[in-house]
Parts: C-alpha cells; sequence; structure tokens
C-alpha cells in the first residue's frame, strides 16, 4: 500500500490544529499555544481520533486558508465515496501515526495524559539542533 500523499497529510494535521486554534480563540503568534495534545481528547491528537473528517469539512475558504484548499476538496469527496474511502483512511492513518510519533517525543509515552502545546514542538526541535551542532563540533572522537 502507497504512502498518502505530504500534502494530503499536511492538509488535515492543518485543519486539525486550525480547529483548535478556532475552538481555543487563538490566532497568529498565539496559535503557537495551541495543545498539540492533552487529556480528554482535548488536543490536536484527541481531534485527529475522533474528528478528523470534520475538522477538514470545518476549514472555511478563504484567503488565509487558500493553502491546501484543493487537498482538503479531495479528501472530503474521497471520504464521501466508497471507492475514495482507502484513501482517506490511508491519509488519517498516516497523520495520527506522525501526531501521536511529535507528541510521544514532546510529553512522552502516555502523551495523552499531558498536556503539550505546539511551542513544545519547537523547543524539541531545537534542542534537537543543538545536539547535532555539539555532534558537528565533536566530529568522529570519541570523548
Amino acid at each position: 500500500m502507497a504512502d498518502p500523499d505530504r500534502r494530503l497529510v499536511n492538509a488535515v494535521l492543518a485543519a486539525a490544529i486550525y480547529e483548535q486554534a478556532t475552538v481555543s480563540v487563538l490566532a497568529g503568534a498565539e496559535t503557537e499555544r495551541v495543545l498539540l495534545c492533552a487529556p480528554e481528547g482535548r488536543g490536536v491528537t484527541g481531534l485527529l481520533a475522533r474528528r478528523a473528517l470534520e475538522c477538514v469539512r470545518g476549514v472555511p475558504d478563504t484567503e488565509a486558508t487558500e493553502r491546501g484548499r484543493i487537498e482538503r476538496i479531495m479528501l472530503v469527496e474521497n471520504a464521501g465515496r466508497a471507492s475514495g474511502r482507502d484513501l482517506w483512511g490511508r491519509v488519517l492513518r498516516v497523520t495520527q501515526g506522525v501526531a501521536a510519533a511529535v507528541a510521544r517525543d514532546v510529553a512522552g509515552q502516555r502523551y495523552w495524559e499531558t498536556e503539550a502545546p505546539l511551542s513544545a514542538v519547537a523547543s524539541l526541535y531545537r534542542r534537537m539542533l543543538q545536539h547535532r551542532d555539539i555532534a558537528d563540533a565533536l566530529g568522529d572522537h570519541d570523548y
């Protein structure tokens, strides 16, 4: 089974983040406070598990949401047809897997019990870059 197109996965993930930001009344730079994971399924990972298609359908067609519009239309159309449900299912599984992997990296194995905002992902990424820079500086030497 082929992996789904990255743009489709991005569209589903972005739709869940958009939904979480809208529900939390966060806009602009405040969206970094969107919960990636949280108890009782309140975060993006919970939305992906419970209401992913509704999130995709709920993104309004505006200039600000133009990016991913074609992908959202395609996903909704495929999810609504028996012949397209396989594509929707694969995209959803990959999106849920990506979100869960990032949540585990940020909040631990039981991420669904921990409240972690998207800003924690940026912190994790910065730490990874620092470790890479240190490894580059040390080279292949074993100290």
